[in-house]
C-alpha cells in the first residue's frame, strides 16, 4: 500500500487526508500487500489499528462488517464483552443502513471504551481499538450518516481469523478454537479441529516443542498455557475409549501422487492430499512408518503405540505405504512418473550423523558410537551394553535423549559435553532439567578435540575449555576455545549428537540443491523440477516435528493447487499475518492471574529404571481448569479490495 492516507496502526497516527501525494508522510511500521488474490487493497482493519488507503472506502461500512466477525467469536464469559460487542454491531448496522440516531456515535464510543477497559479477556479488549480510532479521526464520516439518513456504499471485505499462537505454531492450528471444546471436554470435536492442520495430534500432544506456548499472551501475565499438553488430552481419551476415525475424504481423484519417506511430514502431505481425494502411495527404506518419530524419540517421550495408532489413523484413509523400498536403488526417482504418478514429494529427513569433528575419531574403536545411530538401536530393541561412564557431545534435544537413555540402559556416568552456556542451549529447557534431575551431569563451555584409546578402546577424551565470543549466524554467541585449557575427561564411550545432514543422493542432479546439501525449494515447497516438491529436514535440516508437519501441509496444498490449475499462486497474505498476529502485546481486559496445571511425571528415581512414559496426561479437570486460563486472543482481520491490482 503505497498511497496510505491515514493510519493508526500501533498507534502511530500518519494523516496524508488532503495533500498533495508528493508531500505524504510514509507508514514505517508496517508493510501491507498492494495486492491480494487477484484484488488492490484498499483499506485494512484490525486488532491494532485502522490504515486507509482509498478515500472510496466507506469506514463505517468497513467497521460494521469488522464487528460482525468480531460478533461470531465473543465467547460470553463477560457480560461487557459478549453484550457490548452485539449492541456495537447492531449500532453500526444502523448507521450504515442509513438508520441512525444522533446518539449512536456516542453509544459506539463510550461502549467500545467501556469494552476496552473491563473485558476478561484480550480478545474484545483489542477488538474494539480500530473502531475507537474511526471514530476518532473519521467522526464526520459517521455524522454525514446520521444527518443524511442514507446507507453507507459497500466495498469488497476479505475476513482472515488468527491468533499469535496460531501465528507462532509452522501448522497455523486453531489452538484457542480446539482449547475451548476441551474446556467444555467436547474432545472428538477438539480432535476434528486438530486434525485439519495436524495428523498427529498424540505425538505433538507428547513431543512438540511447543513455539506456541512462547508466544502465549499468558507469558506478559502469570506463565503461558499449557497448550502442549492440552492437545494429548482428546487424543489419549479417544485412544482409551478405543474409538478409531475414519477421516472423510473431498472424494476420489484419479490422479496419483508419490510421496518418499514416511516421516512426519511425508505422512502429513499424505494425510492431506488424500482429504482432497488424491491416491497417495508412500515409499519408505525403514520396516515401519514413522521415520525420526519412530527412531530418534525415546519411548519414555513418545510410546511405539502412540504413534502406531496415529500412522494406522492415515492408513485408513486410503494411503498405500510400501516399508522397506528405498528410492535410488529399488526405484528410480525418475521412475515414478513412468508409474504414473502426477507429482513426487520428497520427505526423507536427515539421518547422515555430522562428521565430529575430533581427533582420532575412528568408529571402528570399541566405544565411538553417533548419538542418532545410537538411539535408533536402542529403540529398536537392541542390545546395548551399559558402560560405567559416556560422554555425549552436543547441546540439542538428540543430546539430552541420548544421555536420558543411558541411564535407563544403566550407565552409570552420564556426562554431556556442551561447548556454550546454558543460555544457548538449544534442547528444551523442560527436558534439560528433566535430565538433570535424572542425574545426568552437564560440563558447560567445553569440546572434546581428541579421542584417548588403548588396544582399540575409548578410555578418555581429552577436551578444552570454552569462552564466548561476538554471535556468530545462529544468534548465539560464538564458541572460542581457552589457549592452554585442555583437560582430560575418562569414558568409556562418546556419543557426538551434534546434527544430522540428509542423503539426497537419490535425486542424481534432477533436483536443485542448497550449498548446505539439501533440497532446494520454494515456499510453496516445489523444486526445481514443477511436479516435484520437498520439505522436512532434507530440505531445512533438522528441525522439529511440527515444522515437518507444517512443510507436508504446505507442499499437499502447493502439490493440489498445481495439479489443478498448472501453476502456485502464492498466498500474499501469510506474511502479513505472520507479521502483524506474531505480535502478543495486551492492551486492555481484565485478567486474573492463575496458576498453570502441570501434567504429573514419574518420580525421577522411578523412572530411570525403564522405558515407561515420564509425563501423564492431564485429568479432565486439570485440563478443564488449564483451559479456561485460555484468553481466546483471536485476531479478526477485515481488508477492503478492489477490482484489479
Amino acid at each position: 500500500m503505497d498511497r496510505v492516507t491515514f493510519s493508526s496502526w500501533a498507534g502511530n497516527v500518519v494523516d496524508n487526508r488532503g495533500l498533495d501525494f508528493g508531500k505524504f508522510s510514509a507508514v514505517d511500521n508496517l508493510e501491507l500487500p498492494l495486492g491480494y488474490d487477484g484484488y488492490r487493497v484498499a483499506a485494512f482493519m484490525s486488532w491494532n489499528g485502522l490504515v486507509m488507503a482509498d478515500d472510496g472506502v466507506n469506514v463505517v461500512d468497513m467497521a460494521r462488517s469488522y464487528l460482525t466477525e468480531v460478533k461470531k467469536l465473543a465467547c460470553g464469559r463477560c457480560t461487557i464483552g459478549y453484550s457490548g460487542i452485539r449492541v456495537m454491531s447492531d449500532t453500526l448496522n444502523r448507521i450504515s443502513g442509513g438508520q441512525g440516531k444522533p446518539e449512536d456515535t456516542d453509544l459506539l464510543g463510550s461502549l467500545a471504551a467501556a469494552i476496552s477497559d473491563s473485558s476478561k479477556c484480550d480478545f474484545c479488549a483489542l477488538a474494539v481499538k480500530p473502531v475507537l480510532d474511526s471514530l476518532k479521526y473519521y467522526q464526520d464520516v459517521y455524522t454525514g450518516l446520521v444527518t443524511r439518513k442514507k446507507a453507507a456504499p459497500k466495498s469488497v471485505y476479505i475476513i482472515k481469523i488468527t491468533a499469535p499462537c496460531m501465528e507462532a505454531c509452522p501448522a497455523h492450528q486453531d489452538i484457542p478454537g480446539y482449547i475451548e471444546l476441551i474446556e467444555n471436554r467436547r474432545y472428538t470435536e477438539a480432535l476434528e479441529v486438530i486434525r485439519q492442520t495436524n495428523c498427529f495430534p498424540g505425538t505433538t500432544g507428547r513431543a512438540c516443542v511447543a513455539f506456541c506456548e512462547d508466544n502465549c499472551v499468558r507469558n506478559d501475565i502469570d506463565s503461558p498455557l499449557a497448550i502442549r499438553a492440552l492437545k494429548r488430552v482428546p487424543a489419549d481419551h479417544e485412544a482409551a475409549s478405543g474409538l478409531t476415525p475414519v477421516p472423510g475424504r473431498a472424494g476420489e481423484s484419479r490422479q496419483k501422487v508419490a510421496v518418499i519417506g514416511a516421516g512426519p511430514a511425508g505422512l502429513a502431505a499424505s494425510y492431506s492430499l488424500a482429504l482432497k481425494g488424491y491416491q497417495v502411495t508412500v515409499f519408505d527404506e525403514q520396516p515401519a512408518a514413522g521415520g525420526m518419530l519412530s527412531t530418534g524419540i525415546p519411548q519414555y517421550r513418545l510410546p511405539g503405540d502412540v504413534l502406531t495408532r496415529e500412522t494406522n489413523i492415515v492408513e485408513r484413509l486410503g494411503i498405500e505405504i510400501r516399508p522397506n523400498i528405498k528410492i535410488g536403488s529399488d526405484i528410480k526417482l525418475e521412475q515414478l512418473s513412468q508409474q504414473g504418478f502426477k507429482a513426487v514429494f520428497i520427505a526423507t529427513g536427515a539421518h547422515l550423523s555430522r562428521d565430529a569433528g575430533i581427533d582420532n575419531w575412528n568408529e571402528r574403536y570399541e566405544g565411538l558410537v553417533q548419538g542418532i545411530k545410537f538411539l535408533r538401536e536402542a529403540n529398536r530393541g537392541k542390545k546395548i551394553e551399559p558402560r560405567d561412564r559416556v560422554l555425549i557431545v552436543g547441546g540439542g534435544n538428540t543430546a539430552i535423549d541420548c544421555a536420558r537413555t543411558c541411564l535407563r540402559l544403566g550407565f552409570k556416568e552420564v556426562t554431556i559435553v556442551y561447548r556454550r552456556s546454558r543460555t544457548e542451549m538449544p534442547a528444551r529447557d523442560e527436558e534439560v532439567e528433566a535430565a538433570e534431575k535424572e542425574g545426568v551431569n552437564i560440563h558447560f563451555l567445553a569440546v572434546p578435540t581428541r579421542i584417548i584409546t588403548e588396544n582399540s578402546r575409548v578410555t578418555a577424551a581429552e577436551c578444552i575449555k570454552m569462552e564466548l565470543g561476538e554471535p556468530d549466524a545462529s544468534g548465539r554467541r560464538r564458541p572460542v576455545p581457552v589457549k592452554g585449557s585442555e583437560f582430560i575427561l575418562e569414558t568409556d564411550m562418546v556419543l557426538p549428537a551434534i546434527g544430522e545432514l540428509p542423503d539426497v543422493s537419490f535425486t542424481k542432479n534432477r533436483v536443485e540443491l542448497t550449498d548446505w546439501g539439501g533440497i532446494k525449494v520454494a515456499p510453496s515447497q516445489q523444486t526445481s523440477q514443477p511436479t516435484v516438491f520437498a520439505g522436512g529436514d532434507c530440505v531445512t535440516g533438522p528441525a522439529t516435528i511440527i515444522e515437518a508437519v507444517a512443510a507436508g501441509n504446505r507442499a499437499a496444498a502447493s502439490i493440489d493447487q498445481y495439479l489443478k490449475q498448472g501453476s502456485i499462486t502464492p498466498d500474499q497474505m501469510a506474511s502479513l499475518l505472520h507479521q502483524v498476529a506474531l505480535d502478543r502485546q495486551r492492551d486492555g481486559g481484565i485478567v486474573a492471574k492463575s496458576q498453570r496445571q502441570s501434567p504429573e511425571e514419574l518420580p525421577p528415581a522411578e523412572r530411570v529404571l525403564n522405558f515407561n512414559e515420564v509425563e501423564k496426561c492431564l485429568t479432565a479437570e486439570a485440563a478443564t481448569e488449564e483451559a479456561g486460563r485460555c484468553l481466546r486472543c483471536y485476531r479478526v482481520m477485515l481488508l477492503a479490495v478492489n477490482e484489479g491490482e
